[in-house]
C-alpha cells in the first residue's frame, strides 16, 4: 500500500507544516475529504486539538485504507475435484487447498479412476475417502462434496451427467468473469468436462487446472495416468476455449517429493485428518514403509497458490489424438498455461509452514 507507507513515514510526519500535508493526502480520498470537512468545523483555531486531529485522522485513514486493502483481497473460490482413493497424493493436496486462507473452497468432489465407459464402483471410494476427510476437518456440513461421474466420457460431446458436474455448473454461475471459479482436477477430468458440454455458458467463467500429460523442451508428451482414464474429456476441454492451467506430471511434479519421517513429525499424535494422513500413508499398499512419495497433485496446488514457486509459459494447445498420440500445434490459436519448471524444495517449505499453521491451532 503506497499510500500508507509514503504518507505515514516519520520523516514526512514531523517535518514543517504536517497538517497541511496531511491534509493534502488525506483530501485524495472521497472519505478522507468528508472526514476533513467536519474535523475542520470542530477544531478550527485550536492548536492542541489540531494534534489530536491530525494523529487521529491519521489513525482513522489508514484502518480504513487497511481495510479496504483486505476486501480487495478475496479468496479465489475453488472446488477440488480428486480420484482420492487412487492415491495417497490426493489427501495431502485436499487438505493443503482446504487450509489455504487464499482459497474459498466451494466444493470437494469425487472422480473415477478408470477407462472404463461403463458404471464401476472407483469414484464411491473416492467419494469414502472426501467425507472422511471433510469430516475429520469439522467442515462435512459446510463444504458440498457431491460425488461425481461413475465411468469416462464416450465421445468429446457425450457429458457424464452427475452432482459434481452440476455443482460446478453452480459455483460457475454464482461468480464473474472477473470472478472465475477455479476447478483443480486431480484425477481423470470427467467431471470438469462434463459440465463444460451440458453447460458451455460457464466457459468464462471458470478455469480448470488439471494435471497429468506431458510438456517439456517446449514439447507436448503423452499422458501417463490422468489423460488415459477419460481422452475424451481431455479433447473437450483442449477443444473449448476455457481458461486452462496444466501441470506435466512426468517431467515436472514428479520433483515434489515428501519425507515420510517429516510427515510422522508434523502429523503423528494430533489426531483428526492429520493422523488420517499419516494412516493413508501407512496402509495405502504403494507407499505403506516407503520413506518417499512423489506428491504429484501437491504441486498443483502448490503452483496456483505460490505463483513464484513455478515457471509458466503460454503456449498453442496440442492436438489430442489418444493419450499417448499427442500433435504438437505452437501455433495454436487456443492457448492454454503449462507450469515447465516447479521449486520442489519452496513448495515442501510452503506446505509444511501451512500445514503447521493448521494442525497447531
Amino acid at each position: 500500500m503506497p499510500f500508507v507507507s509514503d504518507t505515514f513515514s516519520a520523516d514526512t510526519f514531523f517535518r514543517a507544516n504536517p497538517r497541511l500535508k496531511f491534509e493534502k493526502a488525506l483530501r485524495g480520498h472521497s472519505e478522507g475529504s468528508l472526514l476533513m470537512q467536519a474535523l475542520n468545523s470542530v477544531f478550527k483555531g485550536n492548536h492542541r486539538l489540531n494534534k489530536i486531529f491530525l494523529v487521529g485522522s491519521m489513525l482513522l485513514l489508514l484502518v480504513g485504507t487497511l481495510g479496504a486493502a483486505r476486501a480487495s483481497e478475496k479468496a479465489v473460490r475453488v472446488i477440488v475435484d480428486a480420484d482420492t482413493a487412487n492415491e495417497i497424493d490426493d489427501i495431502y493436496a485436499i487438505v493443503r487447498a482446504l487450509v489455504a486462507p487464499e482459497f474459498r473452497v466451494e466444493g470437494v468432489t469425487s472422480a473415477h479412476f478408470t477407462r472404463s465407459t461403463e458404471p464401476n464402483e472407483t469414484v464411491h471410494r473416492s467419494q469414502v475417502l472426501n467425507e472422511q476427510i471433510l469430516d475429520s476437518m469439522g467442515l462435512s456440513g459446510s463444504i458440498p462434496h457431491p460425488i461425481g461421474a461413475d465411468r469416462s466420457m464416450a465421445a468429446p460431446t457425450e457429458p457424464v451427467d452427475s452432482p459434481a458436474a452440476r455443482l460446478i455448473i453452480e459455483r460457475a454461475h454464482a461468480g464473474t468473469a472477473d470472478d472465475k471459479l477455479v476447478v483443480f482436477a486431480l484425477g481423470a477430468c470427467t467431471n470438469l468436462a462434463s459440465a463444460l458440454v451440458l453447460d458451455p455458458s460457464i466457459e468464462s467463467k471458470v478455469v480448470f487446472a488439471f494435471i497429468d500429460g506431458d510438456y517439456q523442451d517446449s514439447r507436448w508428451g503423452p499422458g501417463i495416468f490422468n489423460w488415459r482414464n477419460d481422452i475424451h474429456a481431455v479433447k473437450a476441454i483442449f477443444e473449448s476455449d476455457v481458461e486452462y492451467i496444466h501441470m506435466p506430471a512426468r517431467s515436472v511434479s514428479v520433483e515434489m517429493v515428501l519425507l515420510k519421517k517429516d510427515v510422522d513429525a508434523h502429523f503423528k499424535g494430533r489426531g483428526g485428518v492429520w493422523d488420517l494422513m499419516v494412516d493413508r500413508w501407512e496402509t495405502f499398499s504403494r507407499t505403506a514403509g516407503k520413506p518417499s512419495k512423489v506428491m504429484w497433485d501437491v504441486a498443483l496446488i502448490e503452483a496456483v497458490l505460490r505463483p513464484k514457486l513455478a515457471t509458466p509459459v503460454v503456449v498453442g494447445a496440442p492436438i489430442i489424438h489418444d493419450a499417448q498420440n499427442v500433435a504438437q500445434f505452437p501455433d495454436n490459436p487456443r492457448r492454454v498455461k503449462v507450469f515447465e519448471a516447479i521449486d520442489s524444495q519452496g513448495m515442501a517449505r510452503d506446505f509444511w509452514d501451512a500445514m503447521d499453521a493448521a494442525s497447531l491451532k
